[in-house]
């Protein structure tokens, strides 16, 4: 999928932005994931980019990381390869 605007991916997945960073109880609930699988996903680093200011144990995600990376995984069929 090509690189889109965040008012595009927004409008994509019927998002409306908060307009600040997420943590991961959020993002999970927005993935409708258990929050143990955005742990699993920062360990392996599968799941989208997330900050972790020094000196805190709190983490965070924007907005349009997490949606740029919800998109990154469109496909067309289910023998085709998520999108890079």
């Amino acid at each position: 999928m090509p690189d889109l605007s965040f008012d595009q991916l927004c409008e994509l997945f019927a998002y409306t932005p908060k307009g600040r960073p997420l943590d991961s109880d959020e993002v999970a609930a927005l993935l409708r994931i258990h929050p143990g699988t955005m742990s699993q996903y920062r360990l392996r680093g599968d799941g989208p980019r997330y900050f972790s200011p020094p000196g805190t144990r709190r983490v965070w995600y924007a907005e349009r990381d997490v949606l740029a990376w919800l998109a990154s995984g469109a496909k067309r069929s289910t023998s085709e390869q998520a999108a890079a």
